[in-house]
This record gives structure tokens, C-alpha cells and sequence, in this order.
């Protein structure tokens, strides 16, 4: 029998995986990301925080039902800001989907 799956289906299946030469630096209170040690980005405490969810074990659905427990908040809307979050992430290639 075939189920008619949408894209927000296939996405949410995926596992992100933080990538391995990554390195966040924590100077003064403020969060610094980077692939090479050349460049330098600053992320806010919700993206680490995502980014340490990122093992490749979990998928986005079940990262987006681990937070919504824990700031007692609806899961569907934090899929939508989990989704933008790793999409970010994505572009910089901080994660990767296995």
C-alpha cells in the first residue's frame, strides 16, 4: 500500500548530524562556530543548544518533540523554528542530514 507523503513528512524523517571538524568557542559569554579557524560565527544559545542535539540518532521530529517538553510549548510550533534553525545551519554546513 503507498501513502501519499508530503515534504514536511520527508524533512522530518531526516537525522541531522553536527559536522565533525566543528568547533564552538565560548569567549566572554558569547558563542563562536568554526569549520577551519579561519572563519568565525557567532550563534545564539537556541542554535547551540540545537546543535548539540545533532548526534545523527534523532530525527527532526523526535529533537522537535525533546524540546517542546522541555519549554512546555506546542510541537508543532517549534518545528517551525527547529526547521529554520537547521536550515541555517545547513547552508553553513555546521550539520549535515544522514
Amino acid at each position: 500500500m503507498y501513502r501519499n507523503l508530503s515534504i514536511s513528512d520527508l524533512m522530518d524523517g531526516r537525522r541531522p548530524l553536527k559536522a565533525k571538524n566543528l568547533k564552538i568557542i565560548d569567549y566572554i559569554n558569547t558563542l563562536y562556530a568554526t569549520l577551519d579557524g579561519n572563519s568565525m560565527y557567532e550563534i545564539d544559545k537556541s542554535s547551540y543548544g540545537v546543535l548539540k542535539m545533532c548526534d545523527g540518532t534523532k530525527t527532526i521530529d523526535e529533537i522537535a518533540k525533546d524540546i517542546a517538553k522541555k519549554i512546555k510549548m506546542n510541537v508543532d510550533h517549534v518545528k517551525v523554528t527547529l526547521k529554520e534553525i537547521l536550515g541555517e545551519l545547513e547552508k553553513l554546513k555546521f550539520i549535515k542530514y544522514v
